[in-house]
C-alpha cells in the first residue's frame, strides 16, 4: 500500500469514528492517532538522517579511493623511491612527476590540487586549478580532513576535502599524495530544504561543514548550532535521536551518526514543529465541534487532517527522491575491492559482492545455494564452526580472526575476516555481515619472523625479540582501529626454591610446564612469550574495556596455582601479574612495559600471588 492509500485510510477511519461513536470514541481515537503520527514522522526523519549519513560516507569513500589510486601508480612510486635513495635529484623527479600527475588528474571534476610529498613530508610537486594560489607551504595531513586556505588573490578558498594516499615502492613507503577537492558533490546531500539541516562535524568538535544561511554555499565554521540552538531545552532521548522542545515551543528531532573509519560525524536536525502543532491544533478543533454537532464533525476532521496527510506524503516523497543516494551506496557494495558476504546464522549465503565471486570463480546463483563454510579451509566439522560462531556472537558485538579461503584456482589464501551480527527488532540475531581482507603479505611476514627463530630455546615460546616486535605491531593496529589491549608481566612466585632444592634441571622442566599451561589457558588472539628467567609476558587481543583484562590475568594466576609434578615431586608455586592497558597506561612499548613491570612489583610487595593494574583500572 502506497503513502496516498495510507493517507486516505487514516482520514476515512478518523471520519467514521467521529460520526459513529461521538465524543467518547473521538477522544479514544485522538490520543493513539497523535502518537502514531509522532512515530511515523519520527521514522521518516530517521530514514532521512540515515540516508544522508550513508550518502556522505559514500562520497568520502569515493574521494579517499581517488587518493589511493593516484598514489598507486608504479612508475611515479619507482622514481620517488630512487629520489629517496639519492639516485636522482629533485629537478629530475619533478620533470618526471608533473606530466604524469596531470594525466592522473583528468576526470576528477572537483579536484583543487594534488600535492606530492616525499617520505619526510617535504613537498615534491603540486598540480591542479588552485595549486598556484594555495600557500607556498601546505603541511601534510595525517588523515582525511577539511580545511580552508588563504589564496593568492586575497580571498579564502572554499572548504577543501583532504584525502591521503600512501606511496609504496616494493615493501617500502616512499612518500604521500594529498588530494584537495572542492565540496560541490556534497552540496546535493546538504541541500535538504527548510525542514532539515545537515552538518558534518569533526570528532574533536573544532569545526563543522554546513550550508551557510543566505548564500546556500557550503562553509566551514565553528561547531555551534548543529543539533539545536544554545538555549534551555526539554529533551527526550532515544537510541536514534533527541526530541527537543525549545523555549518557544518549537520541536526538533536531532540525530547524531558517526562515520566509521573517519574522525567525523554527521548531525541532522529536523524541524517538526509545523507537523506536531498541526496535529494538536486540529485535534482540539475536532473535539470542540463534536460537542456541538457530531454529524458535521466527520467533514471537519477530514478537512483538518488533509494538511497533515499532505505533509506526511511530501516527506515520503522526499525519502523516495533519496533512493538515488541509496543506489550509490549499493554501487559501493558492488564495486569495493574488499570481499563482503551476507549470510544467515547457519552460514547460508544470502548475498555476496563481485569481489567474492571473482575469487571463487562461481556464478552468483550457484553461490547463493552454498554455505560460507564450504569455502573455509579447516579441519573442524562445518556444524561445529556454525555453533562456535553463534555462541561467540551472542556474547560479543563482533568477531575478528584469520581464516583461509579456497580460490577458483585451487589455491588457499589467508584473509582477516570481521563478522558482525545483525539482529531484528526483538534483538534476535538473524544475519551475519562478513568482510574479508587479504592478509597474504602479513602472513608471509609472520612466517618470516618464525623462520628467524624468534623462539625461546627452553620453552619454545616467543622470546624477548618476538614479544617486542608483536607489541609494536599490536600498538600500530590498535592505534589505527582505536581499540584497547593489555600488556601483562607475569613473574613466578617461589621459583628459586625449586632450583635450590631440586636442581636447575627441575627448574627448567617447571618452566616448560608453566609455558604449556599459559598457552592452553589463553584465547586465540592472545600472545604469550618468555622474557627470560621466570618472567613471562602476555599481550592480549583487542579489549572492549579495561575491565576485560581482569578475568584473563586472574585465570593465569589460577592456572599456575595448581600443583606441578616435577621429577616425581609435587611442586606448588604461584604467580604475580602486573597489567598495563593501551592507551590508558601508555602509547609506546616502553611506557607499557614499564607500567606493567611496576604493577607486577607492587603485587610482589603486597603479598604476591595476585593481579595488579598500573592505574587501578580494575
Amino acid at each position: 500500500m502506497d503513502i496516498h492509500d495510507q493517507r486516505r485510510q487514516i482520514v476515512n477511519r478518523a471520519v467514521i469514528a467521529a460520526v459513529l461513536t461521538g465524543i467518547v470514541v473521538a477522544i479514544a481515537v485522538s490520543i493513539p492517532f497523535i502518537k502514531e503520527t509522532h512515530n511515523l514522522t519520527e521514522q521518516l526523519a530517521t530514514n532521512v538522517a540515515n540516508t544522508k549519513t550513508e550518502s556522505i560516507r559514500t562520497l568520502l569513500d569515493q574521494h579517499q579511493d581517488l587518493a589511493r589510486q593516484t598514489a598507486s601508480r608504479s612508475e611515479l612510486a619507482r622514481m620517488l623511491g630512487e629520489y629517496a635513495q639519492g639516485r636522482i635529484n629533485l629537478k629530475t623527479l619533478q620533470a618526471f612527476t608533473y606530466p604524469r600527475l596531470r594525466d592522473g588528474a583528468r576526470g576528477m571534476d572537483n579536484l583543487a590540487a594534488i600535492i606530492r610529498y616525499d617520505i619526510a613530508g617535504n613537498e615534491v610537486a603540486r598540480i591542479g586549478p588552485l595549486a598556484d594560489q594555495l600557500p607556498r607551504t601546505v603541511p601534510l595531513m595525517t588523515g582525511l580532513d577539511i580545511k580552508q586556505y588563504p589564496l593568492g588573490n586575497n580571498t579564502a578558498s572554499p572548504p577543501l576535502l583532504h584525502t591521503i594516499g600512501r606511496i609504496q615502492h616494493g615493501d617500502a613507503q616512499v612518500g604521500y599524495d594529498m588530494l584537495l577537492f572542492t565540496p560541490e558533490p556534497f552540496h546535493r546531500v546538504f541541500d535538504t530544504g527548510d525542514d532539515f539541516q545537515v552538518c558534518l562535524l569533526d570528532n574533536a568538535r573544532t569545526k563543522r561543514l554546513a550550508l551557510a544561511p543566505g548564500t546556500g554555499q557550503l562553509a566551514l565554521t565553528p561547531p555551534v548550532g548543529c543539533l539545536h540552538k544554545d538555549e534551555p531545552l526539554q529533551e527526550s532521548r532515544s537510541e536514534d535521536y533527541i526530541l527537543a522542545t525549545q523555549a518557544d515551543g518549537t520541536q526538533v528531532l536531532s540525530f547524531l551518526r558517526p562515520l566509521d573509519g573517519y574522525d567525523w560525524e554527521v548531525h541532522v536536525r529536523a524541524d517538526m514543529s509545523d507537523v506536531f502543532s498541526g496535529v494538536f491544533r486540529e485535534a482540539i478543533i475536532a473535539l470542540s465541534i463534536i460537542f456541538g454537532l457530531s454529524g458535521l464533525s466527520g467533514l471537519l476532521v477530514k478537512r483538518s487532517l488533509k494538511p497533515l496527510a499532505h505533509t506526511l506524503t511530501r516527506q515520503a516523497e522526499e525519502i523516495a527522491r533519496s533512493s538515488e543516494e541509496l543506489r550509490l551506496a549499493y554501487q559501493v557494495f558492488e564495486h569495493t575491492h574488499e570481499i563482503v558476504v551476507i549470510s544467515d546464522t547457519s552460514l547460508n549465503i544470502i548475498r555476496a559482492n563481485p569481489a567474492f565471486l571473482d575469487i571463487t570463480g562461481l556464478p552468483g546463483r550457484k553461490v547463493m545455494r552454498m554455505k560460507m563454510s564450504d569455502f573455509l579451509i579447516t579441519e573442524k566439522p562445518k556444524q561445529e564452526i556454525i555453533e562456535w560462531l553463534r555462541k561467540r556472537l551472542s556474547r560479543e558485538k563482533m568477531w575478528q580472526g584469520e581464516v583461509w579461503l579456497e580460490t577458483a584456482k585451487g589455491q588457499t589464501t589467508p584473509y582477516l575476516v570481521t563478522v558482525s551480527p545483525i539482529a531484528d527488532t526483538a534483538g534476535v540475531i538473524q544475519h551475519y555481515v562478513m568482510t574479508f581482507t587479504n592478509i597474504t603479505e602479513r602472513v608471509k611476514s609472520e612466517t618470516q619472523i618464525r623462520r628467524m627463530a624468534h623462539l625461546d630455546n627452553l620453552t619454545n615460546l616467543p622470546n624477548r625479540a618476538a614479544l617486542e616486535q608483536h607489541l609494536r605491531q599490536t600498538i600500530d593496529q590498535c592505534q589505527a582501529t582505536d581499540t584497547r589491549f593489555a600488556v601483562m608481566f607475569l613473574d613466578l612466585d617461589r621459583f628459586k626454591p625449586v632450583n635450590d632444592i631440586y636442581g636447575h634441571q627441575a627448574g627448567d622442566e617447571l618452566l616448560i610446564n608453566v609455558a604449556r599451561r599459559l598457552e592452553n589457558c589463553l584465547r586465540e588472539e592472545d600472545f604469550v612469550g618468555r622474557r627470560g628467567g621466570d618472567e613471562f609476558e602476555i599481550i592480549s587481543g583487542p579489549l572492549r574495556s579495561p575491565e576485560d583484562a581482569r578475568p584473563i590475568a586472574e585465570k593465569l594466576v589460577a592456572v599456575l596455582n595448581q600443583p606441578f609434578s616435577i621429577q616425581g615431586h609435587t611442586v606448588d608455586i604461584g604467580a604475580s601479574v602486573g597489567v598495563a592497558i593501551y592507551p590508558d597506561d601508555g602509547i609506546t612499548s616502553v611506557d607499557l612495559l614499564n607500567a606493567a613491570d611496576t604493577a607486577m612489583y607492587n603485587v610482589k610487595a603486597s603479598g604476591r600471588n595476585n593481579v595488579g593494574c598500573a592505574r587501578g583500572c580494575f
